[in-house]
């Protein structure tokens, strides 16, 4: 994963060389949770996504993203409270599709892969138990995008699609490995994510 990081991290820097009249951007988009209910269970976290990206023409752009997430669960049970916290790692190319709709506005179609990492702990009592894991991840996305500067735009992500499969290392006492899939189709406000992206 690091040789694979160096070498995309690589590329896009002799890119930044060549670049001229904003070709290249950077930025970085974030959601938060947090929830609770009758039962006093609550659920926090949030996620993190730097990224840089390359726009090959003007309906054309290419880049890689880096991602955080984590979450903490608290739950009530007998003779007190549950804990159950993940964090995962990730890196995305993507390729975006542009379309304007406007001066100053587009809209997207992107399409990602990538891979990572996580881990999820669970604690109760005196007991805990802790699990890695690996996946990876594809999916297809749509987006808008508005320039209020020429260096500066917004953009917002509505995750529409996208399948994973997980690939559990079973590190809990007695736990053995195994592989899941899944396929998500997200149409709902929480799936939504905002960006601010500097142009150079």
């Amino acid at each position: 994963m690091k040789k694979t990081l160096l070498i995309a991290a690589s590329l896009l820097i002799v890119g930044m060389t060549q670049a001229q009249d904003n070709k290249f951007w950077v930025s970085g988009s974030a959601q938060f949770l947090n929830s609770s209910d009758d039962s006093d269970d609550k659920l926090t976290g949030g996620s993190f996504s730097p990224a840089v990206g390359y726009s090959i023409n003007k309906t054309l752009a290419v880049g890689i993203s880096l991602g955080y997430d984590g979450t903490k669960f608290e739950q009530k049970i007998t003779g007190g409270t549950s804990e159950t916290t993940t964090s995962e790692f990730s890196v995305f190319p993507f390729f975006r599709y542009y379309k304007s709709v406007g001066e100053k506005c587009s809209v997207y179609g992107e399409v990602f892969g990538g891979f990572g990492s996580g881990k999820s702990e669970f604690k109760a009592g005196g007991i805990s138990a802790e699990d890695t894991y690996g996946f990876v991840e594809a999916g297809i996305s749509p987006g808008i995008q508005y320039w209020f500067h020429d260096n500066w735009s917004v953009n917002a992500v509505w995750g529409a699609l996208r399948y994973r499969g997980d690939n559990d290392k079973g590190d809990a006492q007695g736990e053995e490995d195994f592989k899941s899939s899944d396929i998500e189709v997200g149409l709902n406000l929480s799936s939504i994510s905002f960006g601010l992206n500097f142009h150079f």
